[in-house]
């Protein structure tokens, strides 16, 4: 009889596992991977705290070298990556630590610590655009609700004036990481010289040569690639 129940109930955990695991339900048996329900948002909101919205072919690698196949996609605000498989749609999110990568397509994600606008450290999920030896290029996406500002002046009695509505705001910044320390790269050339990464007639004469553009991930990874090549 109690091996009857113990069979019995050995089949409901594994049959509740795969239920809830799916599409991935190994994901337990490696560690380092806690996975959840998705998170309902307020259908009013304009956008969305994702990445991307859409769902891309990825990998997520463990520390071991162990590697899984998924639909993925970067929810943002919540810091956790929603995970599906190809056949019945079914998507989970998860949330990693810094012994597993990411990977979408041809971008490597992972968690980091880092010093960001505050003294203590800052853990989120970056963009590993170009690690190096001293210096390294990161995306830091960023996604929070924006509240409309409400007007000072009522609406007319007369007629229907719809408020307008809370809005998803797009705050990602480019970092160059160095030695646990981070440099936002700034919109403009004059902010970007004030970091001195390299001395004002160094940088002119870079950004002159190479066309520096802030806002462009291959432009800013090859001044990285430059500012590594400087040191001694």
């Amino acid at each position: 009889m109690k091996k009857i129940i113990l069979l019995f109930t050995i089949l409901i955990s594994q049959f509740a596992v795969s239920q809830f695991a799916d599409p991935t339900a190994n994901f337990f048996i490696n560690g380092n991977v806690n996975l959840y329900k998705l998170k309902e948002y307020d259908t009013k909101v304009k956008g969305n705290p994702y990445l991307d919205e859409k769902f891309k072919t990825g990998e997520i690698i463990f520390g071991n070298g162990t590697k899984y196949n998924a639909q993925i996609r970067l929810n943002v605000s919540e810091q956790k990556f929603e995970i599906r498989n190809n056949q019945n749609k079914k998507a989970s999110a998860i949330d990693i630590d810094q012994t597993v990568t990411i990977k979408i397509e041809d971008e490597i994600y992972k968690l980091f610590s880092f010093k960001f606008n505050k003294p203590e450290n800052t853990i989120a999920i970056l963009e590993e655009i170009s690690k190096l030896e001293s210096y390294g290029l990161y995306y830091f996406p960023q996604k929070k609700i924006e509240m409309p500002i409400k007007p000072n002046v009522s609406a007319p009695a007369t007629g229907f004036t719809k408020p307008p509505s809370p809005k998803w705001v797009d705050n990602s910044v480019f970092l160059i990481l160095n030695n646990n320390k981070s440099y936002i790269v700034p919109s403009s050339h004059k902010k970007m010289q004030a970091l001195n990464l390299l001395d004002g007639k160094a940088y002119k004469k870079y950004r002159k040569a190479n066309r520096l553009n802030l806002k462009n991930k291959e432009s800013l990874k090859d001044f990285v690639t430059y500012l590594n090549s400087i040191q001694p």
